[in-house]
């Protein structure tokens, strides 16, 4: 295929340095569109701060192909695979050759596999056949799936379902289906990739669905030489474009390019074990504008949906703390809080737990000109005190965020699994009750988890008995 060059002047000016690399899940650097400048076209990719790129096979022959170059090249990685387009041409003991070339430490995948009903370029039954033999071998080796679907949501789904792909889990390449589809997909515990198609200019329902799905569930992709971003749709890609999906995707988030790239790549190094581990011990983030204070990791709570309970990493920022902060250092990482439109207590754990060093913190930054300090916690404050706090932080804090999570003692007791304290829930709607009398602003929050929590529930408990404000948050999980 002969694509003529893109400009490189529509990346002019984006770039990332240091820690907030990229990562290209998706190419097809093996293709032969790139024979003559391979070299450069991976040498400018990591130039703009591209720090790793996925080359994925379509049939036997590139996916060998595939391999090589990701041997000759630091930071390429390769998947092994067969497309649906080339389902016919496979034999029974076509499986072999793919688990041999996939055995080898630079292959981080089995793909590009799935289903393609819009072309039809192999029958049906063969690409279900293969789809599901490919799904098997993933699992039997412990590699994640990349995932290929045009026109067939409903046979890819039941395959996907009915295979347990969450036992290895993977990406839906190029995700370009509904809300239904991509709820439906992450239920699977899979990721969504988000490519050119999110910059088109008549991609607004694309737009819109990314904009729901958690930021912890999506990779970023260029699915190169294809899918050009404007303004050199029709022109050859390249992985160096990745910075305009993902600055497309920022602008869709309301994040920075650098949360992105934080964000995605650390699910990248969760998907597929490749990239550089965060720095732990993060105290101060910025975020969307809000500085946010992680202050413990300790909490009387032990929800199934906390980032406690794996790998403590929130956005790409490591909270795990090997010792807690003084209140001190805590300023020293917060500096001037007055460019934020807020600091937020919150991190992975629960700051009331260390209520004098949350007082002493948010007195310092209302000194240095902190517009509004909002409170994060589970609002069992004042029994793990052993009095009512609410008047203490009075004056200090703005607005109290409370995790509810559930809409009786019982469902509490399942969801949350309290620790050291008898009967918390009606500690909780208490501690609300009584944060409305010194507060502007007091909300509940739930975690939107279909089977374990009746976000309906809640939220009919915060705006009819409690009367407050109710915000439910998108569930993701974070192996």
């Amino acid at each position: 295929m002969k694509l003529e060059l893109a400009d490189p002047a529509a990346i002019e000016g984006l770039g990332l340095e240091g820690l907030a690399l990229l990562v290209d899940t998706h190419s097809h650097i093996e293709n032969s569109a790139y024979d003559a400048d391979r070299r450069r076209v991976l040498d400018f990719a990591f130039s703009k701060g591209i720090g790793a790129i996925i080359t994925v096979g379509s049939d036997l022959n590139s996916s060998r192909k595939a391999l090589d170059i990701a041997k000759s090249f630091e930071g390429v990685y390769a998947a092994v695979g067969v497309h649906p387009h080339e389902a016919k041409a496979l034999s029974n003991k076509s499986s072999a050759p793919i688990r041999s070339l996939a055995e080898n430490e630079k292959v981080v995948a089995i793909g590009e596999i799935g289903l393609d009903y819009h072309y039809n370029l192999s029958p049906q039954k063969l690409q279900k056949h293969w789809f599901r033999e490919q799904i098997r071998l993933a699992v039997k080796i412990g590699k994640p799936v990349i995932i290929h679907n045009r026109d067939s949501d409903e046979d890819l789904y039941q395959i996907l379902e009915e295979e347990k792909v969450w036992r290895v889990g993977g990406v839906v390449h190029c995700f370009s289906s509904d809300a239904e589809m991509a709820r439906k997909l992450l239920g699977l515990d899979l990721h969504l990739g988000a490519a050119g198609p999110i910059t088109f200019e008549k991609s607004d329902e694309l737009r819109a669905v990314f904009a729901d799905v958690p930021i912890e569930r999506i990779l970023v992709e260029t699915d190169s030489p294809y899918m050009t971003p404007p303004p050199n749709r029709g022109k050859r890609n390249e992985p160096a474009y990745t910075i305009q999906v993902a600055q497309k995707l920022a602008e869709v988030k309301g994040l920075s390019l650098e949360d992105v790239a934080r964000a995605t790549s650390m699910n990248v190094r969760r998907l597929f074990k490749i990239g550089p581990a965060p720095v732990a011990g993060t105290i101060a983030y910025a975020l969307g504008g809000k500085l946010y204070l992680n202050i413990t990791n300790r909490c009387s709570n032990a929800c199934f949906f906390c980032g406690l309970l794996s790998d403590k990493v929130f956005m790409g920022h490591d909270l795990t703390l090997e010792s807690e902060p003084s209140a001190a250092a805590i300023i020293v990482a917060a500096g001037d809080p007055s460019g934020y439109d807020e600091v937020v207590f919150s991190g992975y754990g629960e700051p009331t737990l260390r209520l004098d060093e949350l007082k002493e913190v948010a007195w310092a930054l209302k000194e240095k000109g902190a517009r509004r300090i909002r409170l994060v916690t589970n609002g069992l404050g004042s029994r793990v005190n052993g009095r009512s706090i609410i008047a203490e932080l009075s004056g200090l804090i703005d607005a109290v965020s409370v995790s509810l999570q559930a809409e009786s003692p019982e469902a509490y007791a399942k969801v949350c699994k309290t620790k050291e304290i008898e009967n918390p829930y009606p500690s909780v709607k208490e501690f609300i009750s009584e944060a409305k009398t010194q507060f502007r602003d007091v909300e509940v929050t739930a975690v939107d988890m279909p089977g374990l929590i009746d976000i309906e529930a809640c939220e009919k408990v915060a705006s009819e008995e409690l009367n407050v404000p109710f915000r439910r948050h998108a569930f993701a999980l974070a192996d």
